[in-house]
């Protein structure tokens, strides 16, 4: 008993070490960048990941120090990272914008229809941690509102309860399934950037097939297939094409 009250003890005072010295490497990181080291920023920033802390904070600061060195491919792919947490903040929005407006492809979106649209704009209001914890929230107010209306005996009070839990579990299935339903959507739709120059798009996986197109870095595609050290990529105008994995960073 003694042992495990130790190793307890070690657990967390380890861990609260940790969190220590990643909020100084963090405090140290937004004070590198306001002074204009944006290198040191950058390894004070990486890292808190590499101990294995990970926040949208944290990748947009990265976003943002890459920016300033004009390193456009990093800078996205951590606007990117930081979206994927926090996909309503206005300043990670913004600031990608900023880095898409230094690449050298513009490619246009394919047509899509306006429910799509609509139900893509709904879910972008939380991440899927948020829409399932709000989800799995909902349903515990919904169990007490039951086991309320239960025991209640009035039939008035039974009729208020009844009404106010059906509600709240219908709200409860939708958020747990839209969460459900987008953790599902980007676990298929894998999404990577363009780490090299340029680099060309074939018709196989080798480099005996026709070229199709190139395209520069930090280019935004996604992954349909994979196969050896070669990925098949879409692009958001519908077009695809071969090219090699080392070439990409995937936004994971």
């Amino acid at each position: 008993m003694k042992i495990l009250i130790i190793y307890c003890c070690l657990f967390f005072s380890g861990l609260a070490f940790s969190q220590t010295e990643n909020e100084l490497y963090f405090k140290s990181g937004v004070e590198l960048y306001n002074n204009g080291n944006y290198n040191e920023a950058i390894n004070s920033f990486v890292k808190i990941i590499n101990n294995g802390e990970h926040s949208g904070s944290l990748y947009f600061n990265l976003g943002n120090s890459y920016y300033k060195l004009n390193d456009t491919p990093n800078s996205i792919y951590y606007f990117e990272k930081a979206l994927k947490l926090n996909p309503n903040d206005k300043d990670i929005i913004n600031n990608l914008t900023y880095s898409q407006n230094m690449l050298i492809d513009k490619i246009d979106l394919l047509p899509s229809n306006q429910l799509s649209d609509f139900l893509n704009s709904v879910s972008m209001f939380f991440s899927v941690n948020q829409w399932l914890s709000i989800g799995i929230v909902l349903i515990y107010i919904f169990l007490i509102l039951f086991i309320l209306y239960y025991f209640k005996r009035d039939s008035n009070s039974k009729k208020k309860y009844f009404t106010f839990s059906s509600i709240l579990f219908c709200i409860s299935i939708v958020f747990v399934l839209t969460g459900i339903s987008k953790f599902e959507n980007q676990k298929s739709n894998i999404e990577a950037i363009i780490f090299e120059k340029k680099i060309d798009f074939r018709t196989e996986p080798n480099y005996r097939s026709e070229i199709q197109f190139n395209l520069h870095e930090g280019t935004k595609v996604n992954i349909k297939e994979e196969l050896d050290d070669w990925v098949l990529v879409e692009l958001r105008n519908g077009a695809s094409g071969w090219m090699e994995s080392k070439s990409i960073k995937k936004i994971d």
